[in-house]
């Protein structure tokens, strides 16, 4: 079995509002859990649709939708705050930013190096470390959106 590991898009970071979790949040949801509430600020942007924050991802409303319409169900998709900083507004005073919601895989892996183990199944995971692996299928429909500039490294079971 083969899994992905995927390293989108950091187009910005925690922007000022962002609520952080307590260890005991970490312990509960893992390595989601330390961020509660997330502020993505915009520093740039190449046009993806999948963007990550460690440890959260985002997902632009177009993938979002995508999604909700898929048979995909080992996520779950939360509002966040989207704002865009003032380089950002200096760089791209015309370029407009869709709307994003915060995509939070639910599956659980271990990778070390390029070998995954303690898979649970799931097609979206979080390892302990916040990397993102997927499987094929979900490789392939991430595919289908802008992952221009998503580094994919292939996992092979340990």
């Amino acid at each position: 079995m083969k899994l992905y590991f995927l390293e989108p898009e950091v187009s910005g970071g925690h922007g000022e509002h962002t609520i952080y979790g307590t260890e005991e949040d970490i312990a509960i949801e893992g390595i989601s859990g330390k961020v509660k509430y997330l502020h993505y600020e915009f520093e740039g942007w190449l046009g993806d649709d999948l963007l990550e924050s460690t440890p959260a991802f985002i997902v632009s409303s177009n993938l979002g939708t995508e999604l909700e319409n898929s048979d995909f169900s080992d996520y779950k998709l939360e509002k966040c705050l989207i704002t865009t900083s003032d380089d950002f507004k200096e760089m791209y005073p015309n370029k407009n930013i869709p709307e994003f919601s915060r995509f939070i895989p639910l599956g659980k892996i271990e990778v070390e190096g390029d070998n995954f183990k303690n898979w649970s199944g799931n097609h979206f995971c979080l390892s302990p470390k916040g990397e993102l692996v997927v499987t094929q299928d979900a490789l392939d429909f991430f595919k289908r959106v802008s992952i221009d500039n998503c580094f994919i490294t292939t996992l092979t079971q340990a």
